[in-house]
């Protein structure tokens, strides 16, 4: 792998522009940026290659089996306080801590669902929207029974789990990212369609899986599960990362050294042609790229060796004739051979 002021160097001596010295800070010539973002431009475009192992890396998603309240009539019961209108929910007995915040929540016997947007304490929680059905109340325990209460229980589950900030893409199909654990990929529309089948939250085995939307902050993208875990389990998975900005001297460009000249010659034909676009650019490496991936699925030279074999309308010419005449003959290898001139391609 090289560094990025070596790159750099490279290739403003093939454009015949002064060395750089530095790449950091913010004192560079109009021709430095421009090498500089078009570094990062080819360095993002090259993701598209089949073939870049450098940037792939194993992960783990542990997802989180559901929670439900307790109904035992002993005084431990988690029963639910929620008024129409209001964002705040309290527990009786409630055990909520920050792991909650994002999860999903039913109480029973309401079919809306709600997703924990702060925890305030163990026992308050406040949801994304105000609740929307008519207020209940948890009542008292009176050391027997409890007295003015809707008797209300609550399930809470998670469906959603962030990605490495630095995830790209799964490595290979998307069917096979899963699929040891026999969980199918759906795409976004699929699988909210599936799930509005369903009358609320569904746990279950987790049966499929997509890709979409981003944290509140934006900063790392999402895959959703269905139906929503029933159990804690851990799903081991291996992505392509994004490669890092390069933005300073001693930045290491992730290609491996066979490739490093395919990617100097890429940046310096986008500096050479001077585009104004950035489609332009895009669709300049993106046919590099599809030339580059073209070549690497050859193979090895040896795939390309000769092999003489019969001309197909000779073979199909004798095959024929046996069958006219009532009989079957096998002619083994004997029109394999490359003695028998005269009939091959």
């Amino acid at each position: 792998m090289l560094r990025a002021l070596e790159v750099m160097n490279e290739i403003e001596d093939r454009l015949s522009y002064e060395q750089s010295t530095t790449i950091e800070g913010a004192e560079l010539t109009t021709e430095q940026r421009k090498i500089l973002r078009l570094m990062n431009r080819v360095l993002n475009a090259w993701q598209n290659l089949d073939d870049w192992p450098l940037l792939r890396t194993d992960a783990e998603i542990v997802l989180v089996g559901e929670v439900l309240s307790t109904n035992l009539e002993d005084g431990t019961d988690q029963y639910v306080t929620a008024t129409n209108g209001s964002v705040t929910m309290t527990v009786v007995n409630g055990t909520f801590d920050q792991t909650f915040v994002g999860r999903a929540i039913q109480i029973s016997g309401d079919e809306y669902v709600y997703r924990i947007a702060a925890v305030n304490s163990a026992t308050e929680i406040e949801l994304n929207r105000g609740w929307v059905s008519a207020t209940i109340a948890a009542g008292t325990w009176s050391g027997t029974a409890w007295t003015s209460s809707d008797e209300r229980t609550f399930t809470v589950g998670s469906d959603r789990y962030a990605l490495p900030g630095d995830f790209d893409r799964p490595t290979g199909k998307m069917q096979a990212f899963f699929a040891p654990y026999g969980v199918k990929a759906m795409g976004p529309d699929s699988l909210l369609s599936r799930r509005r089948m369903d009358s609320g939250l569904v746990t279950g085995e987790v049966e499929s899986w997509t890709i979409y939307g981003t944290n509140d902050a934006g900063t790392v993208q999402l895959i959703h599960f269905h139906p929503w875990p029933k159990n804690a389990r851990m799903l081991l998975y291996t992505y392509q990362r994004d490669h890092p900005k390069l933005d300073s001297d001693n930045d290491q460009i992730r290609i491996e050294t066979r490739y490093s000249e395919v990617y100097i010659e890429a940046v310096v034909n986008c500096a050479l042609r001077d585009f104004e676009d950035d489609d332009a650019i895009q669709q300049n490496i993106a046919d590099m790229l599809a030339g580059l991936n073209s070549a690497l699925s050859q193979g090895e030279m040896t795939r390309d060796k000769k092999v003489f074999r019969l001309a197909n309308r000779r073979r199909k010419a004798m095959r024929r004739g046996a069958r006219q005449g009532g009989m079957s003959i096998d002619w083994g290898d004997e029109f394999d051979v490359a003695g028998n001139t005269g009939y091959f391609d």
